[in-house]
C-alpha cells in the first residue's frame, strides 16, 4: 500500500490521507456539477466543463480507493462479486461507476436537462454516500449524529461553488457560496455538540488536541477568512475555501479514529 507522510497524530489509522483526498475531490468537483445543473442549466458550456471536472474527480477518487485497498482486484470484486444492495461499499462503488459514466456522457455529447439532472442525482449520491460509509462503522464521532451526510453535502456546495468561481465569478454564485458556507458552519457546530457525549476524545482532539491545527485551520483560514473576503477578493476566497474543504474532510476522517 502506498502511504503519505500525513499520519493521524492520535496513532495508527485505518483510513488516512488517501480517503480524505478522495472525499475532497469527489465532494468539490461533484458540488460544482450539482450547482451548475441546478442554477446555471442554460449555460451548457459551464455544465459541460463542470461535468468534466466532476468526472476527473470521480475517476481519480476511484483510483485513490484502489490505492487505499492495496489490492486492485478487491475493487473489482466489489463490482462483480454478486448483488449486495445492503453493502454501503458495494453501492458506493456502483455509484462511482455510474456517475463517472454519466458525467463523461454529459461532457462528450449534447444532452437534455433531464439527463443532466439524472446524472446530478448520481453525483449527489456519490457525495453523500461517503459520509454514510463512515457512519456504518462503530466510531462514535462518525455515527453518533445523523448530520454527517448533511455536513458533507453542505461542504460540497461551498467548495463546488468556490471551484466554479475560479472561472465563472458571478454575484449569484457568490451569494450561493456564502449561504452554503453558513449552513456548513452551523451543521458542523451541531455535529460536534451532538457527538460530544459519545465521542469526547475525538471532539477534544479537534478543539484543543493534536488535530486542532486542522480544525482551527479550517475555521479561520478555510471558512471565516473566505466569508470575509468573498466580496473583496473572490479568487483568494475561493482558493482558501478549497483549502478548508480538504481540512474539513481530513479532520473528520482522523477524529473518527481517535
Amino acid at each position: 500500500m502506498i502511504t503519505v507522510n500525513l499520519p493521524n497524530p492520535m496513532g495508527e489509522e485505518h483510513w488516512g490521507f488517501w480517503i480524505a483526498l478522495y472525499f475532497f475531490l469527489a465532494g468539490t468537483t461533484g458540488g460544482a456539477y450539482l450547482l451548475s445543473v441546478l442554477f446555471y442549466g442554460k449555460d451548457q458550456g459551464l455544465v459541460r466543463r463542470s461535468a468534466l471536472w466532476a468526472f476527473l474527480g470521480v475517476a481519480v477518487g476511484a483510483g485513490l480507493l484502489v490505492i487505499d485497498l492495496g489490492q486492485p482486484l478487491r475493487f473489482l470484486n466489489l463490482l462483480l462479486n454478486g448483488f449486495h444492495p445492503a453493502s454501503v461499499m458495494w453501492l458506493g462503488s456502483w455509484f462511482l461507476v455510474l456517475a463517472g459514466a454519466g458525467l463523461l456522457w454529459v461532457y462528450l455529447r449534447p444532452t437534455s436537462r433531464g439527463v443532466q439532472q439524472g446524472v446530478a442525482v448520481l453525483v449527489a449520491l456519490v457525495v453523500g454516500y461517503t459520509a454514510v460509509l463512515l457512519m456504518q462503522t462503530a466510531k462514535p464521532f462518525w455515527n453518533a449524529s445523523p448530520l454527517l451526510p448533511w455536513l458533507f453535502l453542505a461542504s460540497a456546495a461551498t467548495a463546488g461553488g468556490a471551484l466554479l468561481q475560479l472561472w465563472y465569478p458571478h454575484e449569484k454564485l457568490s451569494r450561493l457560496v456564502i449561504a452554503s458556507a453558513l449552513v456548513e458552519g452551523a451543521v458542523l457546530a451541531l455535529h460536534l455538540i451532538w457527538t460530544y457525549p459519545a465521542a469526547t476524545p475525538g471532539v477534544l482532539a479537534l478543539l484543543v488536541g493534536p488535530l486542532a491545527w486542522a480544525f482551527w485551520g479550517f475555521v479561520v483560514v478555510g471558512w471565516g477568512l473566505p466569508l470575509f473576503l468573498e466580496r473583496r477578493n473572490v479568487a483568494l476566497a475561493a482558493l482558501l475555501t478549497l483549502v478548508g474543504a480538504f481540512l474539513l474532510r481530513y479532520f473528520v476522517v482522523m477524529a473518527g479514529q481517535v
